[in-house]
């Protein structure tokens, strides 16, 4: 009598060959498409690349690097560009970095709070003011002590909200195009606060663009850390601000630190908002390295000579804006890369 073999468990365990997907025309089509496109966009720019080469690479020597603007092309040279530029990213660096880690800190540890968790601070501090007034204290201390526990309160009632609508207004303005940041720096920086077209009012506007990237690179390493380190220097006996300060942010800071050289990288290739904030100036004086003078020094930076340079008809200006341009490459390359070179020999895999 014949009966039907039972499959062994080996054979049931062993894994079946998945049916080949089908490639449907339209997937087939659109695969065609998008990579048509990155073949269209990688050719333009080698082209762009080759031809920038070709044309500036004979314009850089010595002179180019160190001399002065000129309107004669032969004596014209670009280090009152390069000169502006970096007292441009010290102004920048200056006061974008310590606002944005400062945010970054704080948004991600001490803002993430509830209603509830605040209250319970609040009442805390009742709780001590109603002893000192028990022990019959008086004086500034018992009056500091009386505008705590208000200000608590109240901060209870609207904190929550407030850190809500700052997280997502900092991830909006991320995406914000620059020539906005050009006319809020011109508003702000020269109508309002009146100062000059100069050096200092394009390094604010510079610090207000590449804010909000410092504020969510510097979340983001944060956040990559594992909430067991702080724990542990709390069970130790740390405050909250004492194991943040010491074991988070030192573990944290080489991944803000490539945060912020992106940001300064993006900073420094910009020409959008200073055109807005100060438009395109004719110097042939070289501006001082030194910040504190950079109210009284007309806006020089790399984009804007190179902008000023494209614009002039004649072959030879074509050719040193050409030069320009390799030059503030080879300046955002090297920042890349030393962003890169941080993060790979001081990322740590939790």
């Amino acid at each position: 009598m014949a009966t039907n073999a039972q499959p062994t468990p080996a054979a049931l365990a062993e894994p079946r060959p998945l049916a080949k997907k089908r490639l449907r025309p339209a997937d087939a089509i659109f695969h065609i498409a998008v990579l048509s496109a990155v073949l269209i966009a990688l050719g333009v720019l080698v082209w762009l690349l080759v031809s920038i080469t070709i044309s500036g690479a004979g314009a850089i020597d010595w002179n180019f690097l160190t001399g002065k603007v000129s309107t004669n092309a032969d004596r014209a040279g670009f280090g009152s560009a390069m000169r502006g530029s970096v007292v441009l990213m010290l102004i920048t660096f200056s006061v974008a970095v310590p606002l944005g880690f400062a945010a970054a800190i704080y948004l991600e540890k001490f803002a993430n709070v509830t209603r509830e968790q605040l209250l319970g601070s609040a009442h805390l501090r009742r709780r001590k003011l109603n002893e000192m007034i028990a022990h019959g204290e008086s004086g500034f201390g018992l009056r500091r002590q009386r505008l705590a526990v208000r200000a608590a309160f109240a901060w209870a009632k609207i904190g929550p909200r407030i850190n809500r609508t700052v997280e997502v207004n900092i991830s909006n303005l991320a995406a914000v195009p620059s020539i906005v940041y050009g006319l809020l720096g011109l508003a702000l920086f020269i109508s309002i606060a009146g100062l000059q077209k100069s050096l200092l009012a394009g390094g604010l506007t510079l610090a207000l663009l590449v804010l909000p990237i410092i504020i969510i690179a510097s979340r983001e390493a944060v956040r990559a850390v594992p909430v067991s380190i702080e724990q542990g220097a709390m069970a130790l006996g740390a405050s909250r601000w004492q194991a943040v300060s010491r074991q988070v942010v030192p573990a944290a800071f080489p991944g803000m630190l490539t945060g912020t050289i992106l940001a300064m990288s993006r900073a420094i290739g910009e020409s959008a908002p200073l055109i807005v904030v100060g438009g395109i100036v004719f110097g042939t004086q070289m501006p001082s390295i030194s910040p504190l003078e950079a109210n009284e020094t007309p806006l020089f930076a790399m984009p804007l000579q190179i902008f000023f340079w494209a614009q002039d008809p004649r072959a030879s200006f074509q050719e040193l804006a050409a030069g320009g341009i390799i030059v503030l490459l080879v300046v955002l390359v090297l920042m890349n890369l030393v962003a890169i070179i941080l993060r790979n020999k001081f990322q740590r895999r939790w």
